[in-house]
C-alpha cells in the first residue's frame, strides 16, 4: 500500500484506506440541572412577556390618543386653512419623535446597572436638593432637573419617591408597586391625582419622578389651622370627593384615604398621591400571580425548598402547613397553566388571563391582612379602647357642642357612618351586593353624596377654576417649608448597620455631660430592634418617666433613632427565607422583577428641535389653544 500522502485526499481515521477504521466518539452529553436561578430567571421572563403583550394589545396606545386629540382641536378651527393645519401636524410629529428618541434613552439607560453596580445614570440627571419625607418604602426626595439639550423648560423642580428593592421584595411587594406605577401612567392628563413625570430603577431602587406640590399635605394644614370653619371643610371635602371619583373612573380603588395622602397644589388645589395600595382587580397586580410562576416551576423541577427554622418548625404544624399550601392552590387556580389550543393565538392567551386571572379574595377590595387601617386615632383611653369605640360607633359617636356643626353637614356625616346596606352611596353599589359584577367600582359614582344638601351651591364643574381658600406662600420654586423637617421614624432608618452595638464607653462619649442615668437608660434602648409601632411604645415610655428632664427626653428619643437598630421583618416568601436559596433570589428578583418599569411623560413644553416648522401667525388665538403635547 502506497504510504505517501496525499494532499487531495488527505488521509483521516474514517477513510477506508486507513488502518485504524473506527466510529468517531462523541462526547456525551451533559445533563443541565436546573436551580433556583432556573426558576427565578424564567418566570422572571414569563412574567415580562405576558405583562408586557397584555400592555401592547390591550391598553390604549398613548400616542394614537395623542393624535387623535389632535385631529379632533384642528376640526374645531374652520378659519384654518389645509397648509396650515399640515405645518401643526409636522411639528406634532417631530414632537413625537422627540419623545420617542427621550423615552428609548431612557429604556437604555435604566439597563445599564446590570454592568454596574452603580446608581443608574438616570438619577444623575436630578439635582438632589432636600429630603421630603420617610416611610416604609424608602424617602421622598425634592431634586432639581440639570439642564439637557433639547429640553425646552430645563431645570424643573420634581419630587423624587426612591423606592428599595429589598424591602418591597422581602415583602412580596411587586403587584402593588406595578399597580402604583401603572395608575400613575393611566392617569396622564388628570387634574386631581399628582402628575407622574418618569419612572425608572437602577440594581437598588425603583424612582418615581412626580410633580412637586410644594403645599405640603392637607394633614398639614389641619395641623396648622387646627379646625376649619365649615365652608372651608365644604371646599376640601368637595376636591377630595372629585380626587377620590377620578381614581374610581380609572377603575382603582385607592384604599389608603387620609389627609396625608391629599396634597395641596402650588395653585392651593388638593390632588390625590400615594397609590401603593391602589387595587383594580388586574392579575399583574396579584402577589399570587407572581408565587403561581415561581412555586409551580419549583413544583416541576422538584427543587427542594425549607425555608427558615420557622418554617421547618411549622412544617410539624399540619395546620399551618395546609394553609400555606390552600393559598398556594388557590393561586395557581387562578393563575395556572392555561391549555393550549392548536390554532390559538397571542391576544386569545392573554385574553384568558384577563378572564381567569382577578383576584377573588373580598378583603382585597378594601384592604389587606397585613394592612387595616392601622393610623388609629390615639387617645388617652389606649389604642385598644379607641378601636372598641369605633365599632361601637352607634351608641358612642356623638357631635361636639363646640365647634358649632350645621344640621346639613350632621346629616352627611350620619348617613355615611352606616351599614353598608344603607350606607349613603352611588345606588350601583347597592344592587352590587345582590347582584355580583365583574367592576368593583363605576365611573361618576359619587351622584347620590354630590347630591347631598350640604352641597347644594358646590359648583362641581368650576372647583378646579375657583380660588381656594388656602394658596401656598411660595418664596421660590424649590420652597419647602410647608413639609415637616422632622419626619416622624416609620420603618425606614439611617442608623449604624445592624449587628454593630455601641460600647458603654462609646455612650458615654456620646452622651457626655448627661447624667448616669440618661447614659445607662440610652444604652438599653439601643440593645433591642425596634419597629415603627415599638418605637412609638418607647417614646411614650420616656415621655412618662419621671426621672427625666425634658431635655434628656428629647436627647433620648433623637439617640435611639440615630444610633438603633431597625427590626427586620421575615420574608413573607419561602424562596427569600430559605438559606440556600434566599441571595441567588434576591439578587435576580432585584435585577428582573420589574422589567418595563421605565416610563417617561410627554414634556407639556415640549422639545427644541433645530429643524421645528412655526406655527402659522395668521391666527395665534386659535394656534395657542392647541394642546398637542397631551
Amino acid at each position: 500500500m502506497d504510504r505517501r500522502y496525499n494532499r487531495r485526499n488527505p488521509w483521516t481515521r474514517s477513510s477506508p484506506e486507513g488502518r485504524a477504521l473506527s466510529t468517531i466518539p462523541e462526547a456525551g452529553v451533559v445533563q443541565a440541572r436546573p436551580t433556583i436561578a432556573t426558576v427565578e430567571r424564567a418566570s422572571a421572563a414569563k412574567i415580562f412577556l405576558e405583562t408586557y403583550f397584555n400592555e401592547l394589545l390591550y391598553k390604549p396606545n398613548a400616542r394614537a390618543l395623542r393624535g387623535q386629540c389632535l385631529e379632533s382641536q384642528l376640526c374645531n378651527y374652520l378659519l384654518m386653512t389645509p397648509e396650515e393645519k399640515e405645518k401643526i401636524r409636522v411639528q406634532y410629529r417631530r414632537q413625537e419623535t422627540c419623545h420617542l428618541r427621550e423615552s428609548r434613552a431612557m429604556r437604555a439607560g435604566s439597563l445599564a446597572y446590570h454592568g454596574n453596580q452603580d446608581s443608574s445614570p438616570l438619577v444623575n440627571n436630578y439635582e438632589p436638593l432636600q429630603i421630603l419625607g420617610k416611610g416604609s418604602f424608602g424617602v421622598v426626595r425634592l431634586v432639581r432637573e440639570k439642564p439637557a439639550p433639547g429640553h425646552a423648560f430645563p431645570g424643573q423642580v420634581y419630587a423624587m419617591k426612591v423606592i428599595r428593592k429589598t424591602e418591597m421584595l422581602r415583602n412580596s411587594q411587586e403587584g402593588h408597586l406595578r399597580a402604583e406605577r401603572d395608575f400613575l401612567v393611566a392617569s396622564e392628563g388628570s387634574q386631581w391625582a399628582v402628575p407622574l413625570i418618569a419612572s425608572f430603577q437602577d440594581i437598588t431602587n425603583l424612582y418615581l419622578v412626580m410633580e412637586y406640590m410644594p403645599g405640603g399635605d392637607f394633614l398639614g394644614l389641619l395641623i396648622r389651622q387646627n379646625i376649619l370653619q365649615e365652608p372651608i371643610a365644604q371646599f376640601y371635602i368637595a376636591e377630595m370627593i372629585l380626587a377620590v371619583e377620578e381614581a374610581h373612573r380609572l377603575n382603582f380603588i385607592h384604599r389608603d384615604i387620609k389627609p396625608d395622602n391629599f396634597l395641596i397644589s402650588a395653585t392651593g388645589h388638593l390632588k390625590i398621591s400615594d397609590f401603593g395600595l391602589a387595587f383594580n382587580d388586574h392579575w399583574s397586580h396579584d402577589a399570587a400571580y407572581y408565587n403561581t410562576h415561581r412555586y409551580s416551576l419549583v413544583r416541576r423541577l422538584k427543587i427542594n425548598i425549607n425555608g427558615d427554622e420557622t418554617d421547618q418548625k411549622g412544617n410539624k404544624d399540619l395546620l399551618k402547613h395546609l394553609e400555606w399550601y390552600q393559598s398556594l392552590v388557590s393561586g395557581l387556580d387562578r393563575h395556572g397553566k392555561h391549555p393550549l389550543a392548536s390554532n390559538e393565538d397571542l391576544r386569545s392567551l392573554i385574553g384568558w388571563r384577563n378572564r381567569h386571572g382577578n383576584r377573588t379574595a373580598a378583603r382585597s377590595v378594601v384592604g389587606t391582612s397585613q394592612y387595616m387601617a392601622p393610623e388609629v386615632v390615639l387617645t388617652e383611653e389606649g389604642r385598644k379602647q379607641t378601636k372598641q369605640n369605633i365599632v361601637d360607633f352607634k351608641k358612642n359617636f356623638q357631635f361636639p357642642s363646640r365647634p358649632l356643626v350645621s344640621d346639613k353637614c350632621k346629616d352627611l356625616i350620619c348617613r355615611l357612618i352606616q351599614e353598608k346596606d344603607i350606607r349613603l352611596c352611588s345606588r350601583r353599589y347597592q344592587v352590587k351586593y345582590r347582584d355580583s359584577f365583574k367592576s368593583y367600582v363605576f365611573p361618576d359614582d359619587a351622584e347620590d353624596i354630590k347630591a347631598h344638601r350640604w352641597f347644594r351651591n358646590t359648583p362641581w364643574d368650576r372647583l378646579q377654576s375657583m380660588p381656594p381658600p388656602f394658596t401656598p406662600n411660595l418664596k421660590s420654586d424649590d420652597d419647602a417649608h410647608y413639609f415637616d423637617e422632622s419626619e416622624p421614624f416609620e420603618d425606614w432608618s439611617e442608623s449604624i448597620p445592624s449587628g454593630v452595638f455601641l460600647r458603654s464607653e462609646d455612650v458615654k462619649e456620646i452622651l457626655f455631660g448627661f447624667d448616669t442615668h440618661v447614659q445607662a437608660k440610652a444604652m438599653e434602648l439601643i440593645k433591642i430592634p425596634f419597629d415603627a409601632a415599638k418605637l412609638r411604645s418607647i417614646d411614650r415610655d420616656i415621655d412618662a418617666s419621671k426621672e427625666l428632664q425634658p431635655n434628656d427626653k428629647a436627647t433620648l428619643k433623637q439617640f435611639i433613632r440615630f444610633y438603633g437598630h431597625k427590626e427586620r421583618k421575615r420574608p413573607r416568601d419561602m424562596l427569600l427565607r430559605d438559606k440556600d436559596t434566599k441571595k441567588t433570589s434576591l439578587r435576580i428578583r432585584k435585577e428582573t422583577a420589574f422589567m418595563g418599569y421605565t416610563w417617561r411623560r410627554m414634556r407639556p413644553g415640549g422639545y427644541i428641535d433645530p429643524k421645528v416648522t412655526e406655527i402659522p401667525k395668521t391666527d395665534e388665538s386659535q394656534a395657542s389653544t392647541l394642546n398637542i403635547e397631551r
